[in-house]
């Protein structure tokens, strides 16, 4: 099986860490490092809750520290809401290691990983986009080495953190427009089909029976997840996991090749991914974008995952 070289570039938070759990299991990966933005919760948090569970979990991937704040934007990022609890994991508390992060930052790790792969690395990013953009303002021919990015963000139509926007591309728009605009092939796995991407109490006891510690805390950040649906907050999506999915199996969506960029500037729309869907844009086509799931599909494809880590 030849293997992809991938990077997932992650705020970890609930959803995050079950992506996580999922491509450290996926044989079809050749996962080369994680790298951390802020998101979900602050870098502290996302940085630490990454490095935790992959070392608990007994890998020894790379880690690397990323962005703190967006490129332009005032810091937007705080712990305690009633999505990711407080630190990012829900009521979940991991081992802390006493193994460092990576020596080099997020940045550099990038770019160092795409040099190794003589152009066939792929990033997963799952949360805000400022690592990536970085990267290609550091590197300019960064472009020239990425195979693909995979991204969970945006949305074909409607938002998640306002009317018209998905909270990874709301987080750093200025970031996802040079994403957007830098001439690498993308796949958005966006709202259209991650609000799609629910487990259920069945799924849960499914991966609970599979009785291995990786499947132990995703069912116990599924018991949060379910918790916090009954007090009236998100279902148990599986936003990250399906980027995750996505970059193993695009036959698990749907998806139509459009013009995507992002709204930087509007008072409301600010976030939004504006995506052409019609003759009278006449961008070129930059961005494949998911609109159709196969839940049973995914559904089995991350319970199989989780279930590799009995070997």
């Amino acid at each position: 099986m030849n293997k992809k070289p991938v990077i997932i570039d992650c705020d970890t938070g609930t959803d995050d860490a079950i992506a996580i759990i999922a491509a450290l299991y996926s044989p079809e990966l050749d996962l080369r490092a994680f790298t951390t933005v802020a998101g979900n919760v602050e870098l502290e948090h996302t940085s630490r809750n990454t490095l935790n569970l992959v070392r608990y979990l007994g890998f020894d991937t790379k880690v690397a520290v990323g962005a703190a704040q967006p490129i332009l934007r005032r810091t937007i990022i705080h712990s305690g809401d009633n999505t990711h609890g407080d630190t990012g994991l829900g009521t979940l508390v991991l081992p802390k290691t006493d193994q460092p992060f990576y020596n080099q930052t997020a940045v550099e790790t990038i770019y160092e990983e795409a040099l190794k792969a003589d152009g066939e690395l792929e990033l997963i990013p799952i949360g805000p986009l400022t690592n990536i953009a970085q990267a290609i303002m550091v590197h300019p021919d960064l472009k020239n080495l990425i195979r693909r990015i995979v991204f969970m963000g945006g949305a074909k139509y409607g938002g998640n953190i306002t009317t018209t926007a998905e909270f990874n591309i709301w987080g750093d728009p200025e970031a996802a427009r040079i994403v957007f605009a830098a001439g690498i092939p993308l796949t958005m796995v966006g709202l259209d089909v991650t609000l799609k991407a629910a487990l259920n109490l069945q799924d849960a006891a499914d991966i609970r029976r599979i009785g291995t510690p990786a499947a132990d805390v995703a069912a116990d950040i599924l018991d949060f997840m379910f918790e916090r649906l009954g007090r009236g907050g998100e279902d148990a999506l599986m936003h990250d996991a399906l980027a995750v999915g996505v970059c193993i199996n695009p036959d698990l969506v749907k998806m139509k090749h459009y013009f995507v960029d992002c709204e930087c500037s509007g008072q409301y729309t600010a976030g939004h991914t504006f995506v052409a869907t019609n003759r009278i844009f006449q961008g070129e086509p930059n961005c494949f974008v998911c609109e159709e799931l196969d839940l049973p599909a995914f559904k089995a494809w991350l319970h199989g995952a989780i279930a590799r880590s009995k070997a």
